[in-house]
């Protein structure tokens, strides 16, 4: 039906979780924009809540509800619904179940509102899933995964809410124990079981023409999305999702290109995102997913006029030995940066605290390690190659330099950009997993420092700056040296791995560097070792897709 009244009376129920019971600026800025079409927004919070959060929510809500953190989503909105109760309920033309799964708008939702108000339909979406003849899950009702509205985001008529279908369903369902049984109990049954009955349904961001090409267009066509359907959020999810279900559906690409349209194409305030991701997320699940990895140029640049910035370079190494070796990239260096050099055997932890107090105000810093690569196991040839590897990819030419102040500038949430975690030679060995042993050291570093981090081991390999050289913004090198870090016991190996930690305790990204020159380098050695894994490993195994060939040689197939 479409709604009786103009302008729609409309309730929303808001269903929140955060581990932390932190409600962040999105959640905020995502209710008051909802509100301006909406005569009631209730807020249903599944757990935790602080003083502060529940302060800020009353201010954007009309009423707030917080229960124990049972039954997920579905839980939380069926409290919602019970506490408003179905008689006061029905005074509403529309009833809008919608979560925090999400960030937006990127596009006002009163344009949304206005567009579908015009649709006769029963219940309504933003997204949906799409059709799947195979039951992944192997317990669904009809044996196949129908096509079905995504649950963040659901919109319910008057005629829907209040008919005997949705109300036997609503009352009757039991609330879901697990993810699992949220979505194969909830969300893909619900479309199709109502549907069935004869209501009639539709979603604001049409996805039909994915089908049969994805489906889930709403992760893995969101970049299409944004721009075209002038699709209004984004999951959260984007920004960490699981790589190897990533590469189920595509490249790569969609994260990154979406989060290029919002900054392009919207006005949102991208800030928002990171202030969430960054305090909830892996950080090397976020930099896999959204590909911050830098390849620059050594020649042109942008801003040519960098030079006229203020930046600092701190040297960790002997003057006088590494003269002969830094003369190419001294001349890259602004005459009017300040380059100091910190000689002798301090360990590297305390250089770094020590180029932290007397930073000055300078916009960004380079610092080069070179003291600790010169020496160590044979071949020597091991650690020269790092130490070019590093140089390479942080001070090439001053056209790079320039480069690589423009990505900062360009990516306001970018703490730190280091050269890639090396894989070659001993340090194959030494890294391992990409952890160099250091994971266990990180944590107990982390809760030392009081500082609640999340860090995973996971697959994603951590981002960091195994030689010790690095671009950091200057004002987040003053914050480290601000930390309690001085009596902390610390290896300079563990103090590298925990560099990125701590940029995102600042809520900043840390990101990959490397020149164009050596990245062809790069790529060459990754997929040199990729084809002979996968020729030892389809030698065995037989040659499959990526991810069941992987839980075949771990032995979970």
């Amino acid at each position: 039906m479409i709604p009786a009244n103009d302008p729609v009376k409309r309730c929303v129920i808001f269903l929140f979780y955060d581990k932390d019971g932190i409600a962040d600026e999105y959640v905020i800025h995502m209710l008051e924009d909802v509100r301006k079409d909406s005569q009631y927004v209730l807020a249903v919070v599944n757990g935790l809540l602080t003083e502060d959060s529940r302060s800020r929510l009353l201010q954007v809500t009309d009423d707030l509800v917080v229960h124990p953190n049972v039954g997920m989503d579905v839980g939380g909105y069926r409290e919602g619904l019970f506490y408003i109760g179905f008689k006061r309920l029905a005074e509403f033309d529309e009833v809008i179940l919608m979560n925090y799964t999400f960030f937006g708008p990127l596009y006002p939702f009163h344009e949304m509102f206005l567009e579908m108000n015009k649709r006769d339909l029963d219940f309504w979406g933003i997204t949906c899933h799409q059709n799947d003849e195979k039951d992944p899950f192997g317990t669904l009702p009809f044996g196949f995964l129908p096509k079905h509205i995504n649950s963040h985001f659901i919109a319910m008529r008057q005629n829907f809410f209040t008919s005997f279908y949705y109300k036997n369903y609503i009352f009757n369902l039991p609330n879901p124990e697990t993810y699992q049984d949220s979505i194969t109990k909830y969300e893909v049954i619900f479309t199709k079981y109502f549907a069935d009955r004869g209501f009639k349904w539709g979603v604001y961001a049409d996805t039909s023409e994915f089908e049969g090409i994805c489906s889930a267009p709403y992760m893995y066509e969101i970049q299409e999305m944004i721009p075209k359907k002038r699709c209004p959020i984004i999951k959260r999810r984007s920004f960490f999702a699981d790589y190897t279900v990533m590469l189920e559906n595509n490249c790569g690409e969609s994260s990154q290109e979406a989060y290029r349209a919002i900054k392009e194409k919207t006005d949102y305030d991208t800030g928002m995102i990171w202030d969430n991701i960054l305090r909830l997320q892996n950080l090397a699940d976020i930099r896999q997913a959204m590909h911050f990895t830098y390849f620059l140029p050594t020649e042109g640049t942008a801003h040519p006029a960098f030079r006229t910035r203020e930046a600092g370079v701190f040297i960790f190494g002997e003057k006088e030995k590494f003269h002969a070796l830094l003369r190419r990239y001294e001349q890259a260096l602004p005459e009017n940066w300040r380059t100091e050099y910190f000689e002798g055997g301090e360990p590297y932890k305390e250089k770094i605290l020590r180029a932290g107090r007397t930073a000055g105000e300078t916009e960004y810093t380079l610092i080069l390690n070179l003291s600790d690569l010169t020496a160590g196991e044979e071949p020597y040839s091991n650690g020269a190659s790092l130490l070019y590897r590093d140089l390479e990819n942080t001070a090439a030419t001053s056209d790079f330099i320039g480069n690589v102040l423009d990505e900062f500038e360009n990516e306001k949430a970018l703490g730190m950009l280091v050269p890639p975690v090396p894989g070659f030679g001993r340090y194959f060995k030494e890294v391992g997993n990409g952890w160099a042993g250091q994971f266990d050291n990180v944590k107990k570093a982390l809760n030392a420092l009081g500082l609640a981090v999340p860090v995973i081991p996971g697959t994603a390999r951590p981002m960091a700056p195994y030689g010790g050289s690095f671009w950091i913004r200057t004002e987040l090198l003053r914050k480290l040296a601000e930390l309690p870090l001085a009596e902390l016991p610390v290896s300079g190996l563990t103090f590298r791995f925990l560099l990125p930690y701590l940029m995102q305790h600042f809520r900043r990204l840390t990101g990959i560097v490397m020149n164009c020159d050596y990245a062809a380098i790069e790529i060459t050695n990754q997929d040199y070792k990729f084809r002979i894994n996968n020729q030892t490993a389809f030698a065995k195994f037989g040659p499959d897709l990526y991810e069941p060939e992987i839980r075949r040689i771990r032995g979970l197939m």
